[in-house]
């Protein structure tokens, strides 16, 4: 998914952050105001992780809020195996 989708419905995605990132609060999420590089720092900060960490995080996170299909999910949708 495009980082600017993200940005652009910010107040959108911080239910699923805080899902994700316990320990962010609300007012870590409102100085980000959507900025990736500035997101990348609070999780390398606030879990004392170094930044390619943080970074492979975000990226897990990321890749994670859209389907194939372009819907948004809480969480990844099930994928069943056919036998």
């Amino acid at each position: 998914m495009n980082w600017d989708h993200i940005e652009n419905n910010w107040d959108d995605f911080k239910g699923k952050i805080k899902q994700n990132w316990t320990e962010i609060s609300d007012q870590q999420l409102e100085m980000v105001a959507g900025k990736r590089d500035r997101f990348a720092r609070v999780i390398q900060r606030t879990y004392h992780i170094g930044a390619s960490e943080a970074e492979l995080q975000l990226s897990d996170w990321q890749n994670s809020q859209i389907n194939i299909d372009g819907h948004f999910y809480a969480k990844p949708p099930l994928l069943h195996k056919h036998f």
